[in-house]
């Protein structure tokens, strides 16, 4: 399915000399679900999930962006709106109290010379990863499970130096957590900085109820048979002793 949007024409010349571009957040969605879940509970947190967003010279709202306390909701993206620099083929993101998930295919950067197949963030209960597949920078093979917050700085001709943060994880005052699969940092040709999110989730923090501490049995009182005399109980003693 194609998209249809309505944004100023975009000029790219030599080094991305672009005019400011936005990317209305109003844009057409492939498919769109939401299911509501009786066994969900707002326990779990508020969670949420987008699969791409660009903050600079070149504007992207968060798209396709999802968020839940209760049921499972969920957002597909055929393609991105026409913009100078993120291509991508699809888009998923997905959410529901304690978890929210967001994946993108056949991704390509192209000033920053970024490229993957598949990436993905998810977000479980306060704990996160990202998991990329086939993903390069300036022909430079990326880690497929990469540490939290890996970040690679690579020389890319024409733009200069091009910075990515891996599995970027923020833990929030209240203890939730935002997991960035990729974080794309580089300078366009006007000097201006660039910012490229992809695929982002985010979930509350897990609720587990401490374990009671143990308890030690009180001891179990004897009582004797009615009608029995106790049985003695002997106590030392020192006796005289006469010739």
């Amino acid at each position: 399915m194609r998209l249809k949007l309505l944004t100023k024409s975009v000029a790219v010349a030599g080094a991305l000399a672009v005019p400011a571009t936005v990317v209305p957040a109003a844009v057409v969605v492939a498919a769109v679900t939401a299911t509501s879940a009786a066994a969900a509970s707002p326990a779990g947190g508020v969670s949420s999930a987008f699969g791409v967003s660009a903050t600079g010279l070149v504007n992207v709202p968060q798209i396709p962006a999802v968020s839940s306390a209760t049921g499972t909701h969920d957002k597909s993206l055929a393609e991105l709106p026409a913009n100078p620099l993120v291509k991508l083929k699809v888009l998923h993101t997905s959410a529901v109290a304690g978890r929210s998930r967001a994946s993108v295919v056949d991704l390509r950067v192209v000033r920053a010379a970024l490229s993957a197949h598949l990436i993905t963030a998810k977000c479980v209960d306060g704990q996160g990863s990202s998991h990329l597949v086939k993903a390069s920078l300036a022909g430079r093979r990326l880690a497929a499970d990469a540490a939290p917050n890996s970040t690679i700085a690579v020389p890319v001709g024409g733009v200069g130096t091009v910075s990515v943060v891996l599995n970027k994880q923020v833990r929030g005052a209240d203890g939730s957590l935002t997991v960035t699969a990729v974080e794309v940092n580089l300078t366009l040709a006007s000097g201006k900085a660039e910012t490229i999110d992809i695929s982002s989730a985010t979930c509350a923090a897990g609720g587990k109820t401490p374990p009671a501490p143990p308890t030690t049995p009180a001891p179990t009182p004897t009582t004797t048979p009615p009608g029995q005399a106790p049985a003695p109980i002997p106590v030392p003693t020192d006796l005289p002793v006469t010739g």
